[in-house]
């Protein structure tokens, strides 16, 4: 297998994982609050990355990783994954999974803009044409009707407003990153920062009788519950394999396709079809973060 073909197949397993784990944690929404399963699965995920680290031989590597570099995997960690992604499930209450996904891809919009703005990167003709139809897609998401049932007034406003600060959270984290990176290995920075997010959630009071709803767990639940944590350790393992082997524009475009995913998971799994104009929505941003990167 070619190093392209290793990007490819990383880059698209993070997009289906990510979008797998956030169907399973809708569906277990009605016993589990969310910063509850974003705990359970931070803590049992990053244990089991932790121990295939070791296994593999990073072992090492973990022990000596410098404590400053620690310290910034942990800040970047508690942001994104405890802060970025808790925000996120939050968010997806209100809107819909496919919904919450497009409009989450307000992410990488950002980081283009930015980058040509502030960094003195390329405006090409492909880039603003890709701008333009992640603007529009996005669009599309916001100003359409509700798919949630029963949902309330300012409900969609609510989950718009979760889902962007989640986007932001993410953006914090990612650069945060960047600085450690250049001194320790991907698998021994996912190792060390992962289980710190369960940690931390934890500690909150929104997290409460979760360790009591887990243990009574059974069936279907208790099967989603041990998907999401065996999901939750191979995805950020798979977003590294694509952004390792095929680059960082095919790592990124190919992970976020993950609106696309969570369409036919959203009516096989949870039962709800979305709108025709969620659906455009998600294939206009899709393309238009093709043609950005």
């Amino acid at each position: 297998m070619s190093e392209l073909t290793m990007g490819v197949v990383g880059g698209l397993g993070s997009a289906i994982t990510w979008a797998a784990i956030s169907i399973l944690v809708q569906a277990l929404s009605a016993r589990l609050t969310p910063a509850g399963i974003n705990a359970f699965r931070s803590t049992v995920g990053g244990l089991l990355v932790l121990a295939g680290a070791v296994v593999t031989g990073h072992g090492g590597e973990i022990v000596r990783v410098p404590l400053w570099a620690a310290l910034t995997l942990w800040l970047s960690v508690i942001i994104g994954y405890a802060g970025g992604d808790t925000l996120f499930f939050v968010g997806m209450q209100h809107l819909g999974v496919t919904r919450a996904h497009t409009l989450s891809m307000v992410h990488p919009l950002l980081s283009t803009i930015v980058g040509v703005v502030l960094l003195g990167e390329v405006m090409t003709v492909p880039r603003a044409i890709g701008i333009l139809l992640v603007v529009g897609g996005i669009t599309l998401i916001v100003t359409g009707r509700g798919e949630v049932a029963g949902e309330r007034p300012g409900a969609r406003r609510k989950g718009i407003r979760l889902v962007l600060a989640a986007a932001v959270a993410w953006s914090l984290a990612a650069v945060l990153l960047k600085a450690p990176l250049r001194v320790v290995s991907a698998t021994a920075a996912t190792a060390v920062r992962n289980p710190m997010a369960g940690l931390v959630l934890w500690l909150t009071p929104w997290a409460r009788g979760t360790a009591r709803a887990v243990l009574e767990s059974r069936g279907l639940d208790a099967g989603r519950l041990a998907a999401v944590c065996l999901l939750s350790a191979v995805s950020p393992l798979l977003f590294t394999a694509g952004i390792k082997y095929g680059g960082v524009s095919v790592g990124t475009v190919l992970a976020a396709t993950s609106p696309l995913f969570t369409i036919p998971l959203e009516i096989l799994v949870l039962g709800r079809r979305p709108t025709r104009r969620t659906v455009l929505g998600a294939v206009t941003t899709v393309l238009g973060i093709a043609l950005m990167n």
